[in-house]
């Protein structure tokens, strides 16, 4: 599900939750737990399983699962006991603000961390993507487009990458849903006005 930093005036085709307390904010700003949340997008797995996929000691991740689930963004899947037990990730969505004065340092932490997970796993794919098939690596890509746009505009823009979305929700949770050929697509695209009138790089508006 997706991640906001701010409330967006389109609307998600999924639930989405507002994180206010900066506790939480803080607790997903860890890069090992937003790498947890992210994995168990796949389905359930154990800490064992994580921890095989993530290069990290079953230890570490059974504890970061457990303080994902203080704050509901695991649960157990059922079944197993201990690190054996196998987790299951949040069906909803998070949004915060990172302009509140309570949170804004929480907010803006966690920030950060979503930007260089995100990017880091790009870069990932993009050292090892010789390996895919050839459909995958002419399907897969990264564009920049710059255009003239009011705010309803881009707005609208949001609304229409989320029906589109939409159009395989059921396919989370329902395996024989997916097509053969199908595999978990990570999509992430940012958009803010700036270009050639905003502030140069490294100064702030």
């Amino acid at each position: 599900m997706a991640d906001h930093r701010t409330a967006p005036a389109a609307a998600p085709p999924w639930p989405v939750r507002d994180v206010t307390d900066p506790r939480e904010l803080r607790a997903l700003a860890h890069p090992l737990r937003f790498a947890l949340i992210d994995l168990l997008q796949e389905g359930p797995l154990t800490a064992t399983q994580c921890a095989e996929r993530l290069g990290e000691s079953p230890a570490s991740c059974s504890y970061h699962l457990r303080q994902l689930a203080r704050y509901g963004h695991v649960r157990p899947a059922g079944g197993g006991q201990g690190r054996e037990r196998p987790w299951r990730v949040r069906e909803e969505g998070i949004r915060w603000d990172e302009s509140s004065p309570s949170g804004r340092a929480a907010g803006r932490a966690l920030g950060d961390a979503v930007d260089e997970f995100r990017f880091e796993s790009w870069r990932r794919y993009r050292a090892g993507d010789a390996a895919e098939p050839q459909e995958w690596r002419r399907a897969a890509g990264s564009t920049d487009i710059v255009a003239w746009l009011t705010p309803v505009e881009l707005n609208e823009l949001e609304q229409t990458l989320y029906d589109f979305f939409a159009r395989f929700r059921d396919r989370a949770e329902d395996a024989g849903a997916r097509p053969d050929t199908a595999r978990l697509v990570r999509f992430f695209a940012y958009a803010y006005p700036g270009g050639a009138g905003g502030p140069a790089f490294g100064e702030t508006p």
